[in-house]
């Protein structure tokens, strides 16, 4: 993780950014210009010498034959003419030069606000997000080089996780903390498990060119479904100027107000979706933004109508449409979103049966004393249940009347999370959130209604990039017929990044 000293909000110097720009380009046409003046300057004194050597090394004597004396005369006259020719071929290099390549250091002069970059979180997150004109996450680019022959700029990125939860009563999910999954009732049976699910491996690339930096982002986890571990897609995205194309965060998301939990999944009402998606930021003020999107669409129902009892499968005939408003500073920022899609399904007979759906959010990160901030999120709208944490995987976004229609269902929740630095290498973050679902009349007693969710944690980080935790989870799941079921889990966690591991860690772990 970032250190203090490189997290303070600085203004780079004209200096500092041609020092960022020779970084991208350090063999530039000017610089072969240069070698090729040098050889022919080269040249050309070589071939004085040995001309003047060769005419004047013996000295003529009045023996010689005027006619050799001539014949060198000549010769030393060639000579100076081959010299300026080759003079004036150095000139005619220089003007016909072409003027050296010298984009905007876009992404340089543009920063992620102090109190995004100050927050240091055991996830990267925030750093994965994409950023108004390209800017870095971290403005000193460290553990970025050049790839070998070309202006581009790489850097492999992620860290190794290991996880040992403890749970006092059976939670349905072993290795994330799901409060839907929470039986219900649920087992007093204990269970102990260990994990490395949550590790990821990133590869970001800056490529800069002459009208703006092109960045490519690609992230993998291991979470599989079930238990089982598999390499699986986050993000895969483009970003030229403010264009992105790609699979990456969901407009309808704030990468910045994710809370620091001990455990890899989160609050439950946390928007929580990879969408492949076509994006376009425009800044129209500084610190203002606004984002439209056209992203990938799914629609969640049952796959049987209980009414007509006939099997429905999900279809969306347009694409999930976002716009999102942004307003940032160096202490705070305020971000709201709008969601609009089409829910429903086709019958195995070919009928066809879509409702409208929407949804609001808002949500903002503010500063309260030195790195200590206070974050939160509230959603609302109908249609939107497979956009959050807890209910993504449920079918829940529609439900059917008593007529056998579809119907969107409504959902709300959020969730609030203060972070603490009780100094330079400790720090605590509780976090609690809430989400409801209001199903139809038609589903099932045992279907999801709402679910509370808790975290405490403490963090310790000896060393940049290294991260020692743990924490108590509290979470329960109420159904429909008002059958709950509640459980707690200890998670402890270790975490080391990829990148700078040895150095940091032979310095300051104590083993």
């Amino acid at each position: 993780m970032p250190s203090e000293n490189h997290l303070r909000p600085t203004r780079m110097s004209r200096e500092k950014r041609k020092v960022v720009k020779s970084h991208y380009f350090c063999m530039s046409r000017r610089s072969r210009c240069w070698w090729n003046v040098v050889i022919v300057r080269a040249i050309i004194i070589m071939s004085v010498t040995y001309a003047w050597s060769g005419a004047f090394a013996q000295g003529p004597s009045a023996d010689a034959p005027s006619s050799k004396a001539q014949t060198q005369q000549t010769e030393i006259e060639a000579l100076k003419a081959r010299v300026k020719q080759l003079e004036q071929s150095v000139e005619d290099m220089k003007r016909e030069k072409p003027p050296p390549d010298e984009p905007p250091p876009s992404g340089i002069q543009t920063e992620v606000p102090a109190i995004d970059r100050e927050r240091e979180l055991v996830t990267e997150d925030a750093y994965a997000d994409a950023r108004p004109d390209n800017a870095p996450f971290d403005p000193a680019l460290r553990g970025f080089f050049r790839f070998p022959g070309s202006h581009t700029l790489m850097r492999v990125g992620g860290y190794i996780r290991t996880d040992a939860i403890y749970d006092f009563s059976q939670l349905g999910n072993i290795n994330q903390f799901r409060p839907e999954s929470i039986p219900t009732p649920n087992f007093d049976t204990s269970n102990y498990n260990m994990t490395a699910r949550a590790s990821r491996v990133s590869l970001e690339t800056r490529t800069e060119t002459r009208w703006d930096v092109l960045r490519t982002y690609i992230e993998f986890d291991f979470v599989g479904p079930g238990n089982s571990t598999n390499f699986r897609l986050r993000h895969f995205y483009g970003q030229f100027k403010n264009l992105l194309i790609g699979q990456a965060w969901s407009t309808f998301h704030d990468s910045d107000v994710i809370p620091e939990t001990v455990d890899f999944n989160g609050p439950n009402s946390w928007i929580f979706q990879f969408n492949p998606q076509v994006r376009y930021t425009h800044r129209w003020a500084k610190g203002h933004t606004i984002s439209i999107a056209a992203e990938q669409p799914s629609s969640g129902i049952p796959s049987i109508n209980p009414v007509t009892a006939q099997p429905m499968s999900s279809t969306s005939p347009f694409p999930d449409f976002v716009v999102r408003y942004r307003y940032e500073t160096d202490d705070y920022h305020f971000n709201t979103a709008g969601l609009f899609r089409s829910v429903g399904g086709v019958t195995s007979s070919g009928q066809s049966d879509h409702v409208f759906g929407y949804g609001v959010m808002a949500s903002g990160l503010i500063r309260l004393w030195g790195r200590d901030n206070f974050v939160f999120q509230g959603v609302y709208g109908e249609g939107i249940s497979r956009y959050f944490t807890d209910t993504k995987n449920l079918n829940l976004d529609a439900g059917y009347e008593s007529s056998g229609a579809v119907h969107a269902q409504p959902a709300y929740g959020g969730y609030a999370a203060i972070q603490h630095f009780w100094n330079e290498h400790w720090r605590s973050t509780v976090t609690y959130g809430f989400l409801q679902v209001s199903s139809t009349d038609r589903s099932p007693a045992e279907t999801y209604k709402r679910t509370q969710y808790l975290d405490c944690n403490l963090m310790y980080s000896p060393a940049q990039g290294v991260t020692i935790g743990g924490g108590f989870m509290w979470g329960q799941r109420v159904n429909k017929d008002d059958v709950s079921g509640e459980g707690f889990r200890i998670n402890f966690l270790l975490k080391y990044d990829l990148v700078r591991l040895q150095q940091d860690v032979k310095k300051v772990l104590p083993f």
